[in-house]
């Protein structure tokens, strides 16, 4: 067979099986990570509930220091919105607003990137005897493009490293807050 037909026939095969493996994988994703903080669920609701803390902890902002960042005219509730627009490569303008909120339980937020589908996340929070158990859940759809669904494959590693960084620093600002109060 000659070197093209065989270089042309390999290709259609690959994207075949591509094809037919991508039909596989899922529509959405989801992407879930927790932390124990020693502290009142109060409090740490305090510091997710308030978009004034949100550069103190969501992640990006520790690498880029200088992204504009606008807020909306109200620090909580419902209806609030934190924006920004990143100077790094490959990082689109976004929006998340908290959509849903239960004061010491739960918060639920839409994310938003330009040109891309809505995102959900949510924060639930947990008393047990150890501290806070603070969970953060991500859901996306990716829609039936075979190249969107293999890269949410890739998203539990990359966007669960940020998600791992931003609980840590929710931590260490709720923990390090509540050792200022009781001094």
């Amino acid at each position: 067979m000659n070197p093209l037909k065989s270089l042309i026939l390999g290709a259609i095969t690959l994207v075949a099986i591509l094809a037919i493996i991508s039909i596989s994988l899922p529509r959405h994703i989801y992407i879930q990570r927790d932390i124990l903080i020693q502290a009142p669920a109060e409090a740490a609701y305090e510091q997710i509930s308030d978009i004034r803390n949100w550069p103190n902890w969501l992640p990006g902002h520790h690498h880029e220091p200088a992204r504009a960042v606008m807020q909306a005219s109200q620090p909580h509730g419902i209806g609030t919105k934190h924006s920004w627009v990143s100077q790094r490569s490959g990082i689109k303008p976004g929006v998340v607003t908290i959509v849903s909120a239960e004061p010491h339980k739960r918060l639920v937020t839409n994310l938003e990137f330009e040109g891309e589908e809505k995102a959900h996340s949510t924060f639930t929070l947990l008393e047990t005897a150890e501290g806070t158990l603070l969970t953060w859940h991500f859901e996306k759809y990716m829609g039936d493009h075979p190249l969107r669904k293999f890269s949410g494959l890739l998203l539990d590693s990359t966007l669960g490293e940020e998600f791992e960084d931003g609980l840590e620093n929710i931590k260490r600002e709720v923990e390090s807050q509540r050792l200022l109060t009781e001094n």
